[in-house]
């Protein structure tokens, strides 16, 4: 018995049908899957103004610098530190364990 060969064309548009298959596929299921893009509010597209603002420059240069030698190398930074705090423990008690104690009852007897 001899086998006959599928043609070298069946083959490629089979695989070429699975891999447009899934590809189809997992386009359908990254649209299910992804996050929408957030929505940006219009003050923050606007655009920047180029131009700058010579007041705000001037305020710049009228800061205060400091040279090298000038700023203390030390720096101590204040960390909280945990304290203790003191609570008082109740230290349990030995009670006498209660027995039971007999008491007498009155049985009613019945009457002629």
């Amino acid at each position: 018995m001899k086998k006959t060969k599928t043609p070298s064309l069946v083959t490629i548009a089979i695989l070429t049908t699975i891999t447009a298959l899934f590809w189809v596929f997992f386009s359908i299921y990254r649209v299910f899957t992804t996050e929408p893009s957030p929505v940006v509010p219009p003050e923050i597209l606007e655009p920047v103004s180029p131009s700058l603002d010579s007041s705000i420059i001037d305020k710049i240069q009228a800061r205060l610098f400091f040279a090298e030698g000038e700023v203390s190398t030390q720096i101590q930074i204040a960390t909280q530190t945990a304290t203790p705090i003191a609570t008082e423990t109740a230290t349990p008690t030995a009670t006498p364990a209660e027995s039971p104690t007999p008491t007498a009852t009155a049985t009613a007897s019945p009457t002629p």
